[in-house]
């Protein structure tokens, strides 16, 4: 039932003088009740229910403040939880449970404090909700003592509420703990565990959960795939669907895709994101918002600028992720003027920019040349819509300037940020000294990022390139003079290649590879035929 039809089933409920309605009448009043989502129609019921004396049924009450708590107007819920003068577990369960799904989640607790102090016993079913409510350990260790006393520590749901709440607070070990004391599992224990390992960098004991599981489901490759993606580890992410794929023992999810794709991007793996786009429209998925984002930014990345407008024009109700991912792809690829044609039709759309959305722009300015337009942009973000500059913009702005060589102008703007300048804003004003011949800034830019940098061989460089366009030789040598005392050295640079959806990473002299022999007796092959050949 819509929403539109609901309010006009209130109405006519109005209409046929609901005060008038008897106990009897209850079950169609619950009927009615059940479908309402939006708050000011559960109000209306209320009201109906108070008026037409059924608030004096505890069970009418309960459905009522159900209702408030699923539609998040926990202030209403809890008033009207303050006046039943003995509420039942289902009550005190219901307005724990509605806390815990807000961002006051630990109101909660203190429900179930009152609760415990009124003498009321809490079940199975309050357990889950309380520990989700607890956020600190100190109170998760008091929630976990009650669980003792009670005797549910033996129960799935709340074992599992427990693996997860502690795995959240970072104390991943007493997760595991939990786990280890669990005699039933289900798919929840083991995921939560899974990502605990996963946000606290502890991917091979992660793997080792994982690879323990009886039966692994579409969540728990999810939560092992997006664990290496969210900790930048992008190709043991594409490897592992690779197995997925090969055994199709569960169905993929768009968690799962989502996730993918996302490495897919970062790599430039563009034949195994391809592949995934094709399942989705074979599948014929709708693409959503969190997926069709995935796909435009995949595609930008790629360099498939075309490929990645088709599939935004395809997502239905855009919010501002997907216009931003729009606008950042065109930037990247060198559209700069589009981008901005975008970010105009977003405005004309009434959706409000966000932070990820200018770093669009000022990137597209930046590919772009237009040092003026890029300058307001950088000033309405905050003026206009209230949002302050990170380093990242900050960064985009110095490279603009530096780029349109007004490095006078980079420097102040360098020196009046709010936030310490990182290497690479310091580069970035470096590299445009260095084209635009400004030296004596090159030099005094120089010095100081090695200090901020000690072991970034490409500073020093920098530095170097400077002194050698000066003609000061003296400068030089001091320059490699520091870098051999401090034992910098070059980081070797690396090749990618994708071969069948695996992408490989080469260096030079490389012997890490797997297939290391089949490769360089390839590569002696070929070496012979070119010699041959000339």
């Amino acid at each position: 039932m819509k929403g539109g039809i609901i309010r006009k089933t209130v109405a006519l409920s109005s209409e046929q003088h609901l005060h008038q309605v008897s106990s009897s009448c209850s079950l169609p009043f619950l009927s009615i009740l059940e479908k309402c989502s939006v708050l000011k129609d559960v109000k209306k019921i209320h009201a109906h229910a108070v008026t037409c004396g059924l608030s004096h049924f505890a069970y009418i009450t309960s459905r009522i403040l159900a209702r408030y708590a699923d539609t998040g107007e926990m202030d209403d819920a809890y008033e009207l939880f303050d006046s039943i003068t003995s509420p039942t577990i289902f009550n005190w369960n219901t307005i724990i449970r509605g806390f815990s799904k807000t961002t006051e989640a630990e109101r909660g607790l203190l429900v179930f404090i009152k609760m415990r102090r009124s003498a009321i016993e809490p079940n199975m079913h309050a357990f889950p909700f309380v520990v989700k409510s607890c956020g600190a350990i100190l109170s998760l260790f008091q929630v976990h003592a009650q669980v003792f006393l009670f005797g549910f520590n033996l129960d799935v749901y709340v074992t599992s509420s427990l693996i997860r709440r502690y795995s959240n607070l970072g104390e991943v070990e007493l997760a595991h703990k939990v786990f280890d004391e669990c005699t039933m599992r289900n798919v929840v224990c083991w995921t939560s565990l899974i990502s605990g390992y996963c946000s606290r960098g502890l991917f091979d004991r992660a793997r080792q959960v994982f690879d323990e599981m009886p039966a692994k489901t579409d969540a728990s490759w999810s939560a092992m795939v997006s664990g290496y993606v969210q900790n930048k580890r992008y190709e043991e992410a594409i490897e592992l669907f690779l197995e997925l794929k090969v055994s199709l023992s569960v169905n993929l999810n768009r968690s799962l895709l989502v996730s993918v794709l996302r490495a897919c991007s970062a790599l430039g793996v563009f034949e195994e994101g391809r592949w995934i786009h094709s399942f989705i429209d074979g599948k014929g998925l709708d693409y959503g918002l969190e997926l069709g984002t995935a796909l435009v930014d995949f595609y930008a990345k790629c360099g498939f600028i075309e490929l990645a407008m088709k599939v935004f024009d395809k997502i239905q109700g855009k919010d501002v992720t997907a216009w931003s991912a729009m606008i950042v792809g065109l930037a990247m690829n060198g559209h700069s003027r589009f981008a901005i044609q975008i970010f105009s039709e977003m405005l004309r759309r009434k959706l409000k920019p966000n932070a990820i959305t200018f770093i669009g722009l000022l990137t597209a300015c930046n590919h772009g040349g237009l040092v003026d337009e890029g300058t307001t942009y950088f000033k309405v973000m905050d003026l206009v819509y209230g949002i302050p500059p990170s380093i990242e913009h900050y960064g985009c702005m110095v490279d603009l300037l530096s780029r349109a060589g007004k490095t006078k102008e980079a420097e102040q703007m360098v020196l009046s940020m709010p936030v310490e300048p990182d290497g690479a804003i310091w580069g970035s004003l470096l590299h445009g000294c260095f084209v635009h011949g400004d030296n004596e800034l090159a030099e005094r830019v120089g010095s100081h990022i090695i200090k901020v940098e000690p072991e970034h061989y490409g500073r020093y460089v920098g530095l170097a390139n400077a002194y050698a366009a000066m003609g000061r030789w003296e400068g030089v040598a001091k320059v490699r003079r520091v870098m051999k005392e401090r034992g910098v050295i070059a980081t070797a640079g690396w090749s990618l290649v994708e071969v069948n959806g695996t992408a490989h990473r080469f260096m030079a002299n490389d012997m890490s590879h797997p297939m290391l022999h089949e490769i360089y007796e390839i590569l002696s092959d070929l070496t012979s035929d070119m010699i041959l050949n000339l």
